[in-house]
C-alpha cells in the first residue's frame, strides 16, 4: 500500500499526536525513570548511561539541518516511517544490552531517528500538509504531544516494578515500530512542501497574524534566524536537564520518590491547558506577542522553586508554571519562524534553529546532573535560572528586532 499523498490536515494531526506522544515518551523521557535502574542492575555508572542519551541527542543536533533538507526534498512519510522503525530497533537491542557500548550503540541509532519522528519532523510535515493554516495545526499536534511525560513516566515507573527495564524498552520499541511507523507512513504525507489548496488559504485568511508569503530580506532573516536559535538553546539547558532530572530535583528538597513522580507528571496538563488556551486565543494574539511574556515564565517558574516555603507547594508551583511556559515555547518553536521568516524551505529552516539547541540538550543533563549532585537543587535551579535568563533577553532581542528592522531589504 502507497502512503496518502495528502490526507487531511485534521487526520494527520490526530495520527501524529500519538507519534509525538509516543515517540517523545519512548526516547527523550526515558532516562529520568530507567536510567538509574539500568546502571545499577549493570553495575555502570550513570553518568556513562545518561551520556548515551545525551549522545544521541547530540548526533541529532549534527544531522538536523541535513534530515530537514530531506523532508523538504522527499516528504515526510517515508523518512518520518523509516525513523520509527529505526528508533523501535534501537529499543529492542537496548532492551537486550548488557553492556555500555551496546547501549551507546542502540543510543547512536535512536539518536539519527529523533530528529525526524519528533516535534521538528511532524512541524515540517503539518507546514507541507496544512500551507498558512499551520500554526493552528501546530498547536493540535502540541496540544496532544504535551501529554508525553504524564503518559509515560508514570508508564515506565509501573513497567519497572512489574517487567524490569528490559520489559520496558521492549515495549517501548514494539510501540515505535507498530504504531508509530504506520501512522507515519499513511498520515504524514509523501508530498515535497509546495502550493496549498483553496482550504489553506481560507485558513490564513482566517488568521490575521500569519505572515504574509514575501520573503524576507537575506540580513534580516539571518538575525532573526541567531535570536530564535539563540533563545531556544538556553531553552533547550532547562528543557533537556528537566527532562532527565525532574523527578530527581524535587526529591532533592525533601519529598519521597512516588510524590516526586506525582508532581513531575503534572507537567503534561499543565502544558495542555496553556496549549489549549493559545489555541483559543489565536485570533487576538500573535506568536510575536507572546514571546518575551512565555520565556519569561522560565525563570519565575525557577525562582518559585527556591521559595522558603513547604516542599510540596514549592514543587507543584515550579512544575505548573514551567509547564505553562513550556507548553507554548513548544507552539513558538513552530510558529515563530514561519510568521517571521517563512515556510520556503521550512524543514531545513527547522533543522538550522534546532541544531544548537540538540547540542545544548545533549551536554545539559550531565552539567545539571553534576550540579546536583555536589550542590543541591537550590544551586542547580539558580543554574537553570540563569539559562531562563538568557532565554528572556534573547526574545527580548528578537521582538525589538521583529517590530523595528526592515524585513524586505
Amino acid at each position: 500500500m502507497k502512503p496518502v499523498a495528502r490526507p487531511r490536515t485534521q487526520h494527520a494531526v490526530i495520527a501524529l499526536g500519538i507519534t509525538q506522544i509516543i515517540g517523545w515518551g519512548t526516547t527523550f523521557y526515558v532516562p529520568a525513570i530507567l536510567a538509574r535502574p539500568i546502571a545499577d542492575d549493570l553495575g555502570l555508572p550513570l553518568l556513562g548511561v545518561l551520556g548515551a542519551s545525551s549522545w544521541a541527542l547530540l548526533l541529532s543536533g549534527l544531522l538536523s539541518r541535513r534530515i530537514g533538507a530531506l523532508i523538504d526534498r522527499h516528504g515526510a512519510a517515508s523518512i518520518l516511517t523509516s525513523a520509527s522503525l529505526l528508533a523501535g530497533c534501537a529499543l529492542l537491542l537496548h532492551a537486550i544490552a548488557d553492556s555500555l557500548w551496546l547501549i551507546w550503540l542502540a543510543w547512536s541509532l535512536i539518536g539519527l531517528g529523533m530528529r525526524a519522528m519528533l516535534y521538528d519532523g511532524a512541524f515540517a510535515a503539518l507546514a507541507a500538509l496544512a500551507g498558512p493554516g499551520s500554526r493552528r495545526a501546530i498547536s493540535l499536534l502540541t496540544l496532544l504531544g504535551g501529554l508525553a511525560s504524564t503518559v509515560f513516566w508514570p508508564i515506565s515507573h509501573l513497567l519497572l516494578e512489574t517487567v524490569g527495564w528490559r520489559g520496558a524498552l521492549a515495549a517501548f520499541g514494539a510501540m515505535n515500530m507498530l504504531i508509530c511507523a504506520p501512522l507515519h507512513y499513511f498520515f504524514s504525507g509523501c508530498q515535497p512542501q509546495g502550493t496549498v489548496g483553496s482550504a489553506d488559504k481560507a485558513a490564513a485568511a482566517a488568521n490575521p497574524h500569519e505572515r504574509s508569503t514575501t520573503a524576507p530580506s537575506p540580513q534580516w532573516a539571518e538575525k532573526a534566524v541567531l535570536l530564535i536559535a539563540t533563545a531556544f538553546a538556553c531553552h533547550a539547558f532547562i528543557w533537556s536537564s528537566l527532562a532527565v532530572h525532574l523527578p530527581e530535583l524535587i526529591q532533592g528538597i525533601g519529598l519521597s520518590a512516588g510524590a516526586a513522580v506525582a508532581i513531575a507528571a503534572m507537567m503534561g496538563p499543565a502544558q495542555v491547558i496553556s496549549r489549549s488556551a493559545e489555541l483559543l486565543a489565536q485570533r487576538w494574539l500573535s506568536p510575536l506577542t507572546l514571546t518575551v511574556p512565555v520565556f519569561a515564565m522560565l525563570p519565575l517558574s525557577l525562582l518559585l522553586f527556591t521559595l522558603p516555603i513547604p516542599a510540596g507547594i514549592a514543587a507543584t508551583a515550579f512544575v505548573l508554571t514551567y509547564g505553562f511556559s513550556n507548553g507554548l515555547l513548544t507552539i513558538l518553536r513552530g510558529a515563530l519562524p514561519l510568521m517571521l521568516i517563512g515556510s520556503r524551505g521550512y524543514g531545513e529552516l527547522l533543522g538550522r534553529l534546532a541544531a544548537p539547541s540538540l547540542v545544548v540538550s545533549a551536554l545539559s543533563p550531565l552539567v545539571l546532573g553534576q550540579v546536583l549532585e555536589s550542590w543541591g537543587p537550590t544551586t542547580a535551579a539558580c543554574l537553570l535560572g540563569l539559562a531562563g535568563l538568557g532565554c528572556t533577553l534573547a526574545a527580548v532581542a528578537l521582538v525589538r528586532h521583529a517590530r523595528t528592522g526592515d524585513t524586505r531589504g
